[in-house]
């Protein structure tokens, strides 16, 4: 087993996420999640249409599972409400969202969000177990999300192209 450190600092991530959750929800907030205001603003679903690049949603998809986890699920695609896509740009924030779950870990949801200040995903779950085979998709998640973040911060073109 490795050493605690690495354990605790997930533990004391996922306290913090819970804690912030229902404080922003006791509260009125706003955290890490976008209100459903937000979401239904001006959202642009991100999908593998040409006019968005080649295969630009799949390949996200793609990197994802072979990162991560194979079994995540990721949203289908949905015209009708944008916000509820797997990746979802939203022009006047210039944010990017990314989503989907993870079942085999309790059905543990995370969110990327490329404007977030933290310099971390989101995860929301009830009773997840910190077993190693949890701790190590946790640490490939958050090592994703870092990758993520930079590369859509460095290359940019498809979101100056949106805005």
């Amino acid at each position: 087993m490795r050493g605690n450190t690495q354990y605790d600092s997930i533990k004391d991530m996922l306290n913090i996420s819970r804690s912030m959750a229902k404080e922003s929800k006791n509260r009125g907030i706003k955290c890490f999640m976008l209100t459903e205001e937000e979401q239904k603003r001006d959202a642009i679903a991100i999908t593998n249409d040409a006019r968005f690049g080649q295969n630009v949603l799949q390949g996200q998809i793609d990197s994802f599972k072979q990162t991560v986890n194979a079994g995540a699920k990721f949203a289908k695609e949905n015209a009708n409400e944008p916000e509820n896509n797997p990746l979802v740009y939203y022009p006047k924030t210039g944010n990017l969202i990314f989503s989907g779950s993870i079942p085999q870990l309790n059905n543990l949801k995370f969110q990327f969000s490329l404007n977030d200040t933290t310099g971390s995903p989101y995860v929301f779950v009830d009773g997840l177990c910190l077993s190693e085979e949890a701790i190590t998709t946790l640490t490939k998640l958050r090592g994703f999300y870092l990758n993520w973040r930079d590369e859509w911060l460095s290359s940019g073109d498809l979101l100056d192209k949106l805005h």
